[in-house]
């Protein structure tokens, strides 16, 4: 499939669908001056063109859960069944292929107090064809997660931006949620189409629609559950997708990680453990585009000490499942 050439009003709806993944076609059209039946018929051709689909996440803080970035070396030829392997793992998402080939990038998140994750990389690390194993556990994020990507799209005005924001719950962050059956089903279920219908999430939950829509509603303003969208970036042109694992002099960190935040090429920053101590996804058109950006922006900040950057080949899995109690 060739790229594809989106239109304003096209990047008006990814624009929208980031700060809001599902409000109605209904509510979108009237903020954007055009028929519901012009906004499903556009909806549905980002599907075709480009993949775009709404997705669910969920924060792992009020979970009483972590996240590990973890990095495998192996052999270039175990390098997609251990990978594939990993993705058929309920605890993990993100898995990906990244420098050529040869290692695997994946996040992992486990109970905060829990062995599982010893386990795994104990796994790991006795897999004959597993040349190292590392493990960075996620301190704190500063782009990505409920702060969508700035560089895809900018097409709303700061009127209709408003109007989109009105319609949000307001999140007061909570430290602990816990979840019941009922929630795991409607969250799997959003896990798998963030546009899932109240009716459908009435029947895999066995609860009435209003009772599903308050609990969506509570979830959301809690913040354990945000939307996202997913999209093939390399059919907006996007042809260079990398991992950067930066080695940042602590009392820089902070102010390294904010100014990523304002870089359109960098779609997730975080601090980490381990031997680097900030993980920044980047974006870019094509090889050149990520050249002057590593060696202009990123080269330009002070504090960084050491730059290793791994060009991210094939994600095979993205979202994680909720696993029953």
């Amino acid at each position: 499939m060739g790229k594809s050439t989106l239109d304003s009003l096209e990047l008006q709806i990814l624009h929208a669908l980031q700060v809001d993944g599902r409000i109605s076609f209904s509510r979108l059209g009237k903020i954007l001056g055009v028929s519901d039946q012009t906004v499903a018929r556009r909806y549905r051709r980002l599907q075709s063109d480009i993949g775009m689909s709404v997705v669910a996440r969920l924060k792992p803080a009020p979970l009483r859960q972590a996240e590990w970035f973890v990095r495998l070396r192996t052999a270039p030829d175990a390098a997609k069944s251990i990978a594939a392997a990993l993705a058929r793992r309920e605890d993990t998402s993100w898995v990906s292929l990244t420098s050529g080939g040869t290692e695997i990038v994946c996040v992992v998140r486990t109970p905060v107090v829990d062995d599982r994750r010893r386990t795994l990389l104990h796994r790991l690390a006795n897999t004959p064809q597993v040349v190292s194993v590392t493990a960075h556990k996620i301190l704190n994020t500063f782009v990505g997660g409920p702060v969508a990507w700035p560089g895809m799209t900018d097409e709303l005005s700061r009127e209709q931006l408003d109007l989109l924001h009105a319609g949000l719950p307001e999140v007061d962050e909570v430290d602990e949620v816990v979840l019941g059956e009922g929630d795991r089903a409607i969250l799997n279920a959003l896990l798998e189409d963030g546009r899932s219908s109240l009716q459908r999430l009435a029947e895999v939950s066995g609860w009435a629609e209003n009772t599903v829509r308050r609990r969506l509603e509570a979830l959301r303003a809690n913040g354990v559950l945000f939307f996202d969208i997913d999209v093939d970036f390399h059919l907006i042109g996007f042809d260079a997708q990398v991992l950067l694992w930066l080695q940042v002099r602590p009392q820089r960190l902070v102010q390294v990680a904010e100014a990523l935040t304002r870089h359109a090429e960098i779609s997730f920053a975080a601090a980490t453990t381990g031997s680097t101590n900030l993980l920044a996804f980047a974006i870019c058109r094509d090889s050149r585009h990520l050249f002057e950006y590593l060696t202009g922006e990123i080269g330009g900040l002070d504090g960084i000490g050491h730059v290793e950057t791994a060009p991210v080949m094939q994600i095979l899995k993205l979202a994680i499942r909720m696993t029953p109690e």
